[in-house]
């Protein structure tokens, strides 16, 4: 399908995020409020997929403050949205710069919030009694601000889900009725994954659609949750692609760390001004779009909280409109501190930090010629153009506004003229000579790149000069197999399976006992299958396992906000010290394990640093973890110890749930979090002594649930 016309020129979107949910308002720091119905877990609900349900946080809120309600639709009456104003956020848009809007219209939880066929489960005939999104569309044509509608396939409420009744009488009326009545031009899909394009029958719904819109004069964009074969737009949730990406795709997250409103979230928890500016030209120097996400109080207003990094990045948007909206990427993005976008012929240097000095790297006299460098405010203004880049120096004051803006007349110096072809250099072959090596044996490799994919033979070592000289590529399978005794060292492994989603796409195997990666680099998944691996000084993306005694030490793995970091089952005696797991869903998960250590790790994660299920005898100590939902969480299992650990910024320190017995959870410190430490059914839990500083909640410990 063509991508619309309009994609490139509005850059910036609102998404708001409501659903019955929006009445209790809450999940842990961290989690998604959304899904306060799947966190109850009282229900068996369908497509439940990552999120934890039950989740004890949720459940010990609920005992609180709504232990009259019983039934998950028994909040409706409550969601009053009184003081809903579809102009309010409007406003709340354009002063932003913001040029579309993504309302939710039915959420996972079946709630819609227009005159719906089908269905008495709509904010016209319950709850707020208002068409929101008839409001919504009347005041985004009013403003010249594109509409679009949020749609989930999933549907908990609707019993028919997921047989093809539910699709023929609810799915696809709904979303033609959101084109044709509505004028949504955007269709924003959600709730896809625990089915494929043969229920949905996506392609033909879409066909539709796009029907529908062209004889209105629309042009409808779709984006790559609902299963079409050649969506519009792939969308990327909280966290940007690494580099420039010219194909189109959208970044959407909140405001906060939850879309829908949730109440546990304070000022520290949302975007600052100068992080929403920061993101923002991250994502339009990468060629991307950015959707962000508030969410309404239950009486239909945006809170204060959400609305200030909005308002307060407008002037400075709206001022510099050409940058967002009618920009395309340079050859580079930038850097933390100056980002590179083209306006027509003029490159755009934006410096976030709108100091007196700065230097555009990347902007060498080899590659470009530095013709003409002007400040956007005027100010008068020194350059110089070297080797280091451009370096520019404001000579009356600092710039004026959250970030300096230059607009530079550049061209590109000519390529010098090559004497002889440059051509690929072939990959060396491998497999030969480790067959040729017997146990004991090392197989030292030069620089350059070697032919994967290749079985080290047990005892034997193979050994680069370094992963940032050595390589070893594979053609989409498995890289390396290391037998029994043998080692990796010094190498940077590529070219393994492609990676999707939060699967594990495994690179190295180590299917020998006792086998060694040491000081190595891997593109994809470590896997170990077999008893004494060592996994050391390894930089990635994680181990995933299932032997006896694994030592992890030393090793840095980065993850991709939905993936587990290091997940071993079963086995005992495992070691994980001094490692630095970050951005993974999970840091580190033990299922199933016994007698083992982790140690003097340093996390940041999403919702688990450490996450033990039905281990026994594990010993969690002196960790340092931070801005992660729960530090430890000891779900089941005896003997667990949570020791000298520190822990900042999250949700909790630890949570002790469902069934682990004699639990101890002593001489932690934990700062800044909401609670202290949650035991939830698990009665013989110790705690204590703890060090508490500045929690937001007054009660330390929570306890339940209470006996029956």
């Amino acid at each position: 399908m063509t991508v619309p016309s309009w994609w490139n020129k509005r850059r910036y979107g609102l998404f708001v995020h409501s659903n019955i949910a929006t009445v209790p308002s809450f999940s842990p720091i961290g989690e998604y409020a959304d899904w306060y119905w799947s966190h109850m877990g009282t229900d068996q609900l369908k497509d439940v997929l990552l999120h934890p349900a039950p989740v004890a946080e949720v459940l010990a809120y609920h005992r609180d403050r709504w232990a009259h309600v019983d039934r998950f639709d028994d909040f409706i009456p409550f969601l009053s949205y009184h003081r809903f104003d579809a102009d309010e956020q409007l406003e709340l848009a354009t002063s932003a710069g913001m040029n579309y809007l993504v309302h939710v219209t039915k959420h996972h939880d079946g709630f819609c919030w227009w005159d719906a066929p089908g269905t008495r489960r709509t904010s016209v005939l319950q709850g707020p009694k208002r068409n929101v999104m008839a409001e919504l569309a009347d005041a985004c044509r009013s403003r010249d601000v594109l509409f679009g509608t949020y749609y989930s396939l999933l549907d908990w409420a609707d019993e028919r889900f997921p047989d093809r009744s539910y699709v023929d009488e609810i799915l696809h009326p709904h979303v033609l009725d959101l084109v044709e009545r509505y004028g949504s031009q955007i269709l924003w899909g959600d709730g896809h994954w625990g089915h494929g394009p043969e229920l949905w029958r996506s392609e033909a719904l879409i066909e539709r659609a796009q029907e529908i819109a062209s004889a209105q004069g629309h042009e409808l964009l779709v984006n790559d949750r609902w299963w079409h074969p050649s969506p519009h737009v792939t969308t990327y949730e909280y966290i940007a692609p690494a580099d420039i990406e010219l194909s189109p795709w959208e970044l959407c997250r909140g405001v906060g760390h939850s879309f829908c409103n949730n109440r546990a979230e304070r000022a520290e928890h949302m975007l600052s001004t100068g992080a929403l500016l920061d993101l923002l030209t991250e994502v339009i120097a990468k060629g991307g779009n950015l959707l962000l996400n508030v969410g309404p109080s239950v009486d239909g207003s945006i809170p204060e909280l959400q609305q200030r990094p909005i308002r307060e990045t407008g002037a400075w948007v709206n001022q510099h409109r050409d940058v967002i909206h009618n920009s395309r990427p340079f050859d580079q993005w930038g850097d933390a501190q100056v980002r590179y976008v083209c306006v027509g012929d003029e490159l755009i240097a934006v410096d976030l930090a709108a100091g007196i000095e700065v230097t555009l790297a990347g902007l060498t006299p080899d590659r470009y010629e530095v013709a003409s460098v002007e400040a956007d405010d005027g100010g008068a203004l020194h350059w110089e153009q070297h080797r280091g880049g451009v370096v520019l120096s404001r000579i009356d004051r600092s710039p004026t506004g959250l970030a300096g803006v230059y607009r530079i007349g550049f061209r590109p110096v000519a390529k010098a003229i090559r004497l002889f072809d440059e051509r690929a250099e072939p990959l060396l072959a491998l497999q030969g000579l480790l067959d040729a090596a017997a146990p004991g044996n090392i197989v030292q490799l030069n620089e350059g790149r070697y032919q994967g994919n290749v079985t080290i033979p047990d005892g034997v070592t193979l050994r680069g000069m370094g992963w940032d000289r050595t390589a070893i590529v594979g053609s989409s399978e498995m890289v390396v197999q290391l037998g029994a005794g043998s080692r990796l060292e010094h190498v940077h492994v590529l070219g393994g399976p492609s990676r999707f989603f939060n699967f594990h796409a495994p690179a190295i195997a180590m299917y020998g006992a006792g086998a060694a990666l040491v000081g190595s680099h891997c593109d994809g998944h470590v896997l170990v299958g077999a008893d004494d691996a060592v996994i050391q000084s390894v930089t990635g993306i994680g181990v995933v396992g299932w032997a006896e005694r694994t030592r992890i030490e030393r090793c840095t793995f980065k993850g991709m906000r939905w993936d587990v970091g290091i997940e071993l089952t079963g086995g005992s005696g495992h070691v994980i010290t001094r490692n630095e797991v970050i951005d993974h869903l999970c840091n580190v998960r033990l299922r199933d394990a016994s007698a083992s250590t982790i140690s003097e790790n340093r996390f940041e994660g999403r919702w688990w640093a450490v996450h033990l299920a039905n281990c026994d005898h594990i010993e969690v100590i002196d960790n340092g973890t931070q801005h992660t939902m729960r530090a430890v969480d000891v779900e089941g299992g005896n003997g667990t110890i949570v020791a000298d650990n520190w822990v900042a910024d999250g949700d909790s320190g630890a949570v002790v749930e469902f069934g682990a017995t004699d639990t101890s959870v002593i001489d932690n410190r934990i700062e800044r979090c909401r609670i202290g430490v949650l035991v939830w059914d698990a009665p013989t839990t110790r705690v204590g002594p703890n060090i508490f500083v500045d929690l937001h909640e007054n009660t330390h410990v929570v306890i339940g649930p209470e006996p029956s």
